[in-house]
């Protein structure tokens, strides 16, 4: 059972997506990979934008969409195969071009599993800016706006603020470390031409183990002694859109370490112009696979990532 205050929250929210964790969707570390959060993000997305007047084929025919421009993800509680995802959302700030959204995913029983805390823009397709939404859309906002729950503040990874986007030379000096590199597929962009939230993230989940074999880590060792790492929080900054056909590199540095955690922040670049896509902050909890609980790093492990740490401050 959930308490009032929950089936309050819940009652003043825009429903949409409602489907299953499966097997293939998993990771290493036994759970829903964080990937496919911010996929099911990107799917519910299209509720709340019909909720607010944005029917896609008008969309379409308007040459008009929506871009996020930075997104705040909090994991509280693990999703495993077969896991049921029921997603929520409603707006919370409300601007000319701009908006702040809201977005929760719970269990079958309305236990918070994920919050989503996204900055979203009104989006001109065609002449690739943004433009003022309309009327209706902010009519139809102001009529669902609620008040950020507290459970979607950013709590260990601060909120993001406008920064001079680092050059690749300067990435590089800092001691961050290339960990990926891929090319933009068609079918990972959406409708709106570019490449779709979730593939930002795959860009990381998918080079994160490289960054930790540079680390000096093994994480088959580490599984085999039932240890391994879980993402608590994310804030994801998306500087410059990426099409199909780019070229993309993913640079990584740890930026904190404490007992049981590290921050990394992950940095991908156009491989082409060496232009800033996107940034984001990521807090990893050392996790023992057993007991799904946090745990302290070994001495050894704590001493290699402390060993190669970046330079650079974190960005508050």
């Amino acid at each position: 059972m959930t308490d009032a205050a929950t089936q309050s929250l819940i009652a003043k929210l825009m429903p949409g997506y409602r489907g299953v964790a499966q097997s293939w969707e998993c990771d290493l570390m036994g759970h829903l990979n964080v990937s496919h959060y911010f996929g099911r993000s990107s799917d519910h997305a299209s509720f709340t934008r019909f909720n607010l007047g944005m029917a896609p084929r008008d969309m379409v025919a308007n040459h008009r969409g929506t871009v996020a421009l930075e997104e705040h993800a909090r994991f509280h509680k693990e999703v495993h195969a077969g896991g049921m995802m029921v997603g929520r959302s409603a707006p919370v700030e409300i601007g000319e071009r701009t908006m702040t959204v809201y977005q929760e995913f719970r269990d079958a029983n309305d236990q918070l599993l994920t919050s989503f805390k996204t900055l979203i823009g009104h989006f001109d397709t065609a002449n690739r800016k943004l433009v003022p939404w309309s009327d209706k859309t902010l009519q139809l906002a102001q009529a669902a706006r609620i008040d950020l729950p507290d459970h979607a503040a950013p709590l260990h990874v601060p909120a993001g603020s406008r920064i001079t986007p680092p050059s690749l030379a300067e990435t590089q000096a800092a001691g961050f470390a290339r960990i990926g590199g891929n090319t933009v597929n068609a079918w990972e962009c959406d409708q709106f031409g570019h490449m779709n939230t979730m593939f930002y993230i795959r860009r990381q989940t998918e080079a994160v183990p490289h960054m930790w074999h540079n680390l000096g880590i093994d994480l088959n060792d580490m599984r085999a002694h039932q240890r391994g790492f879980v993402v608590g929080e994310i804030r994801m900054s998306y500087v410059n859109e990426v099409l199909e056909g780019d070229i993309v590199e993913t640079w990584t540095g740890v930026r904190e370490l404490k007992e049981k955690t590290i921050l990394a922040e992950h940095r991908l670049y156009n491989a082409e112009t060496g232009q800033l896509s996107a940034t984001s902050l990521v807090r990893a909890v050392h996790f023992d696979l057993a007991t799904r609980r946090a745990t302290p790093w070994a001495d050894d492990v704590y001493a290699r990532i402390e060993a190669n740490m970046t330079k650079a401050p974190v960005d508050k």
